[in-house]
């Protein structure tokens, strides 16, 4: 690990979906990630003709992976607009600095599924409140 990458904490690791309806791609959905650590920050992606959008990790700088005493929660959320219809897929509260460990480690490629229910997931130290499958 190099010095500049001691002062970066990962907000949000980098994001793979497929978007399904009735197991049909859901094509030309906007979706809208939105993070917040330091600040708020939103970013907007449209799914494409197999129904896929992705986001890029988002990293601060900050000592927040340095200093053992500082703890660290970035709240984070992926909305999708299918038209009047909004769905929450993804609603999280990152309690790492560390990239991709929202799901323990694994690089966040999910599958959602729009007509399944949301559930609690409760197995990677946050609450994630999620319709998406890995």
């Amino acid at each position: 690990m190099s010095i500049a990458e001691l002062g970066r904490s990962s907000v949000f690791s980098a994001v793979e979906v497929v978007l399904t309806r009735g197991g049909e791609p859901v094509v030309g959905a906007e979706v809208t990630r939105v993070s917040e650590w330091q600040k708020q920050q939103t970013e907007k992606a449209v799914t494409d003709s197999e129904g896929k959008f992705s986001f890029p990790a988002l990293f601060e700088n900050s000592l927040a992976g340095v200093l053992p005493f500082t703890e660290f929660v970035a709240s984070q959320q992926i909305l999708v607009q299918v038209g009047v219809e909004s769905f929450e897929i993804w609603v999280n509260g990152k309690r790492s600095p560390k990239n991709n460990s929202e799901l323990g480690g694994v690089p966040i490629k999910l599958s959602c599924e729009l007509n399944e229910d949301v559930r609690l997931v409760e197995n990677f130290g946050s609450l994630l409140v999620t319709n998406c499958r890995w």
